[in-house]
């Protein structure tokens, strides 16, 4: 019982770290909006891979081919904005696709099988209060590709998203960092869905980011990461007190520390 617990709580501090890190770049480049689009994007290709695995009766990760989805969606918006099309009309119609998606691979999984509404719920709500090898295994590695590379590409990423002209004049490839950050916010919210759920991972991917705004007027990394692992361990502490999915902790915890960052800055 000790072993189970102490591994929830390590899985618990890594997906705190990719939440972090992701939150990190979505606030200071001011693409929060993008952030929770892509979770649409996540959410029909979660349902997409339950279909697939159904209908030809395969074991292809779910995650796997969220992801892909996930980008190839992202990649759809990119585009229409280096077309000249509103960013606000490209998300919105990435996310008419995916919602598409969901509804008709849902409808289409839940008449070849009984098992696939509880699957596709596992994915909305996330998984059970108990982690597993299988959950560490996958956030130790996506946090060991993610971490690095957004640390290594911070500035561009950011500077590219205040002022795409001046990263152009400067000779950045603008289309190839873009597509770098869609492709490392796509792999952790895919990841994270496969543990705490689409849910609580649309809930808490903008707190740490905008709580570390708060508190310090400006973007501090280090308590972005040390308040996403806080929430994170908060909410699994939680969630085993009331005997719910860790989704559910997390969803608490973060909807509590946002409700307490409004109420602080009425104050202030």
């Amino acid at each position: 019982m000790l072993e189970l617990l102490i591994l929830s709580y390590i899985v618990a501090s890594l997906s705190g770290l990719l939440v972090g890190s992701i939150s990190m770049i979505l606030t200071t480049s001011r693409s929060i909006t993008f952030g929770l689009t892509l979770l649409h994007s996540i959410l029909g290709g979660n349902i997409l891979g339950i279909y697939i695995n159904t209908i030809f009766n395969l074991a292809v990760p779910v995650p796997l081919i969220s992801t892909i989805v996930a980008i190839c969606l992202s990649i759809i918006v990119g585009e229409l904005v280096e077309r000249g099309f509103p960013e606000d009309i490209s998300i919105a119609f990435s996310v008419s696709i995916a919602t598409t998606m969901t509804i008709v691979f849902g409808y289409m999984s839940s008449q070849l099988s009984s098992l696939a509404i509880s699957r596709a719920w596992a994915y909305i709500a996330g998984t059970s209060a108990i982690s597993t090898l299988e959950d560490l295994f996958k956030i130790a590695l996506t946090s060991l590709i993610v971490l690095p590379f957004i640390h290594l590409f911070y500035r561009e990423f950011k500077y590219i998203a205040f002022d795409e002209d001046g990263s152009k004049a400067m000779g950045l490839n603008i289309r190839i960092y873009r597509y770098t950050f869609y492709s490392l916010a796509a792999i952790s919210a895919a990841i994270l869905s496969s543990t705490i759920g689409v849910l609580a991972t649309h809930v808490i991917l903008a707190v740490p980011g905008v709580l570390s705004l708060k508190v310090f007027k400006r973007f501090s990394i280090p308590f972005t990461y040390i308040s996403s692992i806080g929430i994170m361990i908060l909410g699994y502490y939680i969630a085993g007190l009331l005997k719910i999915p860790p989704s559910g902790g997390i969803g608490l915890v973060s909807i509590l520390t946002f409700l307490g960052v409004v109420a602080f800055g009425r104050h202030s």
